[in-house]
């Protein structure tokens, strides 16, 4: 009788060892787990800055539409009167001045990644082109079909299972083998 207690007792304690080793370990947020609000970020749209002459030029693109805002460099005066063309993708796009110194061109498609875009301009006596690379980044609904395509992620570790399967087998072999024996 005192063999069948050792051995009980022992298939207890590896029973018991198991399922600690087996479930400790490093704590995981599950989905939909959440400390408040992130930080929150502002972003106006994608954008990029160009100096022509004693000019500041800072073009956004939002929503199929590319804006323009042309301000003196020094003083941060905005430039009216300015004639503003675009050559996108070889075709020519004519900017409209909505404010002093904001002109915008409707109807524009740009692709996601760089966008090399040649503007053309006269501000008063001054004529010249510029190369201005413009950065898009991919789209919400890009960025959500490239994340659903991936592997989902398992709910639980594998090797929690298996540690799991293992301490089971082993309670069970214990029974049984105290079960079987002669009293």
């Amino acid at each position: 009788m005192g063999y069948n207690r050792i051995l009980a007792g022992a298939c207890a304690g590896l029973l018991l060892g198991a399922l600690v080793v087996t479930t400790s370990g490093p704590a995981r947020a599950e989905e939909g787990h959440n400390h408040g609000p992130a930080a929150r970020t502002i972003s106006v749209a994608p954008r990029t800055e160009a100096r022509i002459g004693n000019q500041e030029a800072v073009l956004a693109y939002d929503r199929g539409k590319l804006v323009l805002f042309l301000q003196r460099y020094s003083d941060g005066l905005p430039t009216s009167g300015a004639a503003i063309e675009m050559t996108i993708d070889f075709s020519p796009v004519t900017f409209e001045e909505v404010a002093p110194g904001t002109y915008v061109a409707d109807d524009v498609m740009l692709a996601a990644g760089r966008n090399e875009l040649e503007l053309n301009y006269k501000i008063g006596d001054r004529e010249g082109t510029e190369t201005i690379a413009l950065v898009l980044p991919q789209t919400a609904g890009q960025v959500a079909s490239a994340r659903s395509s991936g592997v989902p992620r398992a709910a639980v570790s594998g090797l929690l299972l298996a540690g799991i399967a293992a301490a089971i087998y082993a309670g069970v072999t214990a029974v049984l083998a105290l079960r079987s024996r002669p009293a």
